[in-house]
């Protein structure tokens, strides 16, 4: 049990900026077992996030002040982590030598892809949040964030890894037992979201836009993979960036089936 719970916190530690209680050194293995936990702290992040916005609009703040301070919260307690390996990815994906387009992304150095990309998704995230905050759809913002986490873990349980990815990543996936952490995750998720669709009541029409959304963010899964030819710590974080996006995005187009 309270190895269970060293790995939790690894896990948070690995996932988050949040504090942590002090614990004894992560070991390899340690650090190889910390997938069964991603979709749990993802739910966690996005009640964090939940309860701040339901403080922000009972407080009566301008929508877009709103989201623009959910916004800095989000990258604040998730250290802006997944949002520089999306920008690294998208330098790579501009490298016109498909040999180094994994060297590219190691490059300490913003290209001007990567920050273009960057801009967007923070752009495409801030407006949504508006739409999702004035129609009070807030659980969208919820799901956005667990959802994104088990895209990662079926990515690193069920496609390959890049030769050439970096330390942190092959650390992780040395310990992933497949498709056992996957399917933890998908447990934790669907358990956790029928516990929130009948504590907060929600609309039968959650449980087809969540599959929609994972179905479409599978796309961005096979799509990273095919074009680097196996993943990196850099794609997983792009991936969760690109699946928060849609689960975002797909709120707004949605959003008269879910209210």
């Amino acid at each position: 049990m309270i190895k269970v719970l060293h790995r939790f916190f690894y896990a948070w530690l690995f996932l988050t900026k949040l504090p942590a209680p002090p614990m004894p050194k992560a070991t390899k293995e340690d650090w190889g077992r910390i997938a069964p936990y991603f979709v749990l702290i993802g739910f966690i992040l996005g009640f964090i996030l939940y309860f701040f916005s339901r403080f922000f609009t009972s407080h009566k703040l301008p929508v877009m002040f709103s989201a623009l301070l959910i916004l800095l919260i989000w990258n604040l307690i998730t250290g802006s982590l997944h949002l520089d390996g999306l920008m690294d990815t998208f330098d790579g994906i501009n490298c016109q030598d498909k040999d180094r387009k994994v060297e590219a992304m190691k490059d300490s150095r913003i290209g001007a892809f990567g920050a273009i990309g960057g801009i967007f998704v923070i752009l495409f995230k801030l407006i949504a949040l508006c739409t999702i905050l004035l129609n009070k759809l807030v659980f969208v913002l919820v799901i956005s964030l667990p959802l994104a986490r088990l895209l990662c873990v079926y990515s690193f349980t069920f496609l390959s890894q890049n030769q050439k990815s970096g330390q942190s990543s092959s650390l992780l996936l040395s310990g992933v037992k497949k498709p056992a952490d996957f399917l933890v995750n998908l447990f934790s998720f669907i358990v956790l979201f029928l516990c929130c669709y009948f504590t907060f009541h929600l609309r039968t029409f959650y449980v087809f836009f969540i599959f929609i959304c994972f179905i479409l963010s599978l796309f961005w899964a096979y799509w990273l993979n095919n074009h680097f030819k196996g993943h990196t710590g850099d794609t997983f974080g792009a991936l969760i960036e690109l699946s928060e996006v849609t689960v975002l995005s797909l709120g707004v187009i949605l959003r008269n089936y879910l209210l």
